[in-house]
């Protein structure tokens, strides 16, 4: 959230000036990239209904890299990296998008589509946080130049800017850089008028008559991420504005001397305001940057105090930083480690069931796993760190992750476990790229993905030449080395490949099977194994589950088939217009997508941590510039939303209805004028499931699954033979 009102005082005091982009031509523009996506990508509301990116994302960022390249721009976008460190507690401040998408969902049950849209766009939508691989896949394949800072975009704009060499020329943003020694900043621009808005920071600062010091004691006062608008000017009776902050400023001289005077005040006391005043204003003043060689500093280093880590966080290796800066890796596993705590938030559907509930539970395993590889090869205060996961549904609760065994005296003992082991437990996986190649040419492939590691491992004496130890005098160099390696790591961890002989399990038969043959995409290899994963923890079942919000049309058996065959293909991406989406809705598809990205995002948080644990234990060359392409050909890089269970349901809904195949195709074509395809994307869906059902009768011939589950799928499968078209 930008500066609080700071732009309704920018606008009143006429403080906004205009010039033609043309002055902008041949400049260097540090942009921040989350202000920049909020400012350029349309709202979607429906987003919130059905999971998945905004539908114009694409779209509307490169329709903005157009208009930067036409006029000579070259942008070099900056995103945020790791939290700073936060002392409240977690869920110690309500959350109300969960009731704003409940009273969006009542109004869409009745009807009443204005509302439901209305209050779904006011729940916050999707945080850019979960679009940022996809935005940085985008940029990546437009050749152009972005980062992630090691904390916040805005310090580090701040150190480009000032830098001796000028890194950029100019800064894009929001108001919060001005917090920083930026002088001038751009606040928007729009091409199709030809200017761009921008502010003085001088200017300001003349018409509030203050220093630069006042002003940033303002700014914090006034409220922004990292502190909330000073209570006593924020109460009922109170109206806020930014010249209140001014005058209470202007009177107490300091923003230390304002909170101070009112430190009897009960609700300064009780949320510790003085306290985050205080962390606050040094997380500005010196907050850590990564200079132009590589190291990570504080800015005002010749005044920085020596104990940064208590209003920052914990220092790391410069490396790590560098690796989340290259885009090797994300920052939310390396957030948990640093903040202690792992935050479970409600999920779009609200996640109401008990079901859901157990579910992040179990996935308590791999998300431990994914811990103790980034603890494994850190100082010993990581290996010790405690971090507990806490879930809104239980608040209070902690689930500690043991993400190593240790034999301190100062916590308690915690023995070696298939959890904590998990890089000792999968080091027999260094194959080279002489082996990997070859098998690329055997398999007539270019790309190593997951159906080319399953698929090596299909015969045991091809198998057996992939058991290799670690050999850190001969790194591996190559990019498909090591996005190989991570992916037979992962599968062996997710028990589809056994560690002795590295062959297929059940589970990797059933895989293999179902990604035989030509033409299967990256997205259907992925969902595949995100079907099998949600067959082994039952949620991929003609069930409903304990909170259903409407059912199926048909009898009881059709209303089943109808469930899991809709729930099947919602795994699936499907291709949309570049326009909001029309068509029906569905409540209960969202809940099982619940699942769907909790599992996918676990995945991907593992892929990563392997992927760093190459590099952090020596295993690889760790000169080089593709990082970000590896980080790019891991799996489950976007999150998928419903739309083609939406449509599988409302086609099947129609044959039970009476309509004939060709009538309810036409019928859910007419429903959904968002697709591209109605009819491609079901026959892609229906070949999704015949590729699914040879797996699960693999699971049934290996006793991995019960009979029961067998028959749920056969029988949906029988009874779709004659409703498809």
């Amino acid at each position: 959230m930008p500066i609080r009102h700071f732009d309704i005082f920018t606008a009143e005091r006429r403080l906004i000036q205009t010039s033609a982009v043309s002055q902008l031509k041949d400049t260097r523009i540090g942009i921040e990239g989350n202000d920049w996506l909020r400012k350029i990508v349309p709202k979607e509301p429906t987003v919130t209904a059905m999971g998945g990116l905004p539908l114009r994302l694409r779209e509307s960022i490169e329709k903005e890299l157009k208009q930067f390249k036409s006029h000579g721009i070259t942008p070099i976008f900056v995103f945020p990296g790791l939290s700073i460190l936060r002392k409240d507690k977690p869920f110690s401040k309500e959350d109300t998008r969960p009731s704003h998408r409940a009273a969006g969902w009542e109004f869409y049950e009745k009807g009443k589509t204005d509302l439901a849209m209305s209050n779904w766009a006011s729940s916050g939508g999707i945080h850019p946080a979960d679009l940022l691989n996809c935005v940085f896949h985008i940029l990546h394949e437009n050749n152009v130049e972005f980062i992630r800072a090691p904390y916040s975009a805005w310090a580090q704009l701040a150190y480009m800017y000032t830098h001796p060499k000028q890194l950029v020329n100019a800064v894009y943003g929001g108001s919060e850089l001005l917090m920083w020694d930026i002088d001038k900043m751009i606040t928007s621009i729009d091409f199709e008028k030809g200017n761009y808005h921008w502010i003085n920071k001088k200017t300001v600062l003349q018409d509030l008559h203050v220093s630069d010091e006042q002003f940033l004691d303002i700014c914090i006062l006034a409220g922004f991420e990292y502190c909330p608008s000073f209570p006593p000017l924020n109460t009922s009776v109170v109206s806020f504005t930014f010249k209140g902050v001014h005058d209470l400023i202007k009177q107490h001289k300091t923003g230390f001397n304002a909170v101070q005077a009112y430190s009897d005040n009960p609700i300064i006391a009780k949320t510790h305001y003085v306290d985050i005043f205080c962390r606050t204003r040094c997380a500005v003043k010196y907050h850590l940057i990564i200079t132009d060689e590589g190291e990570i500093k504080p800015l005002n280093i010749e005044h920085a105090p020596n104990d940064i880590h208590e209003f920052i966080g914990y220092r790391l290796p410069d490396e790590l930083y560098y690796y989340l800066m290259r885009g090797l890796i994300g920052p939310q596993s390396v957030n948990s480690l640093v903040s202690g705590v792992l935050i479970e938030n409600a999920p779009l559907d609200n996640g109401e069931s008990t079901e859901y509930h157990n579910f992040l539970h179990q996935l308590l395993n791999i998300r431990t796993q994914t811990l103790s590889l980034l603890t494994q090869p850190l100082h010993q205060f990581y290996k010790t760190r405690k971090v507990a996961t806490h879930f809104w549904f239980e608040p209070t609760v902690e689930q500690i992750m043991h993400h190593q065994p240790n034999d301190s005296h100062g916590s308690a003992h915690v023995d070696a476990t298939p959890l904590n082991t998990v890089y000792e437990k999968t080091n027999s996986w260094n194959v080279t790229r002489d082996f990997i190649d070859a098998e690329l040419r055997s398999q007539k492939v270019n790309t190593v993905t997951l159906k080319f590691c399953i698929s090596t491992l299909e015969n045991a004496s091809v198998a057996t030449k992939t058991i290799t130890k670690p050999h850190p005098d001969q790194p591996l160099e190559d990019k498909n080395e090591i996005v190989a390696n991570v992916l037979w790591k992962t599968l062996e961890i997710r028990d589809f490949v056994t560690s002795s002989k590295h062959v297929h399990t059940p589970w990797g038969k059933a895989l293999h099977v179902s990604l035989k043959g030509d033409d299967v995409s990256r997205p259907m290899q992925e969902a595949l194994l995100t079907a099998l994963e949600l067959i082994r923890f039952e949620v991929l079942t003609n069930k409903t589950f304990s909170k259903t919000y409407t059912r199926p049309l048909g009898n009881e058996l059709e209303q089943k088939n109808i469930i899991l065959l809709s729930r099947a293909l919602s795994l699936l991406p499907i291709k949309l217009k570049n326009m909001q989406w029309s068509g029906p809705l569905n409540r209960d598809l969202l809940v099982f997508n619940s699942f769907v990205k909790a599992l996918n995002r676990s995945y991907r948080n593992l892929c990563e941590m392997l992927t760093l644990s190459f590099f952090l234990n020596g295993l690889v060359v760790k000169d080089r510039d593709d990082y970000f392409e590896i980080n790019d050909s891991l799996p489950y890089m976007a999150d998928v939303n419903v739309a083609l269970g939406l449509v599988c349901k409302h086609y099947l809904e129609r044959i039970v209805e009476g309509q004939s195949a060709i009538e309810a195709l036409a019928s859910t074509e007419k429903a959904f004028p968002t697709c591209v395809s109605v009819k491609e994307d079901l026959e892609t869906g229906f070949q999704f499931w015949t590729r699914l059902l040879e797996a699960v009768g693999i699971l049934f011939k290996t006793n991995t699954i019960s009979a029961d589950t067998f028959n749920m799928f056969s029988n949906a499968n029988e009874w779709l033979q004659n409703r498809k078209f």
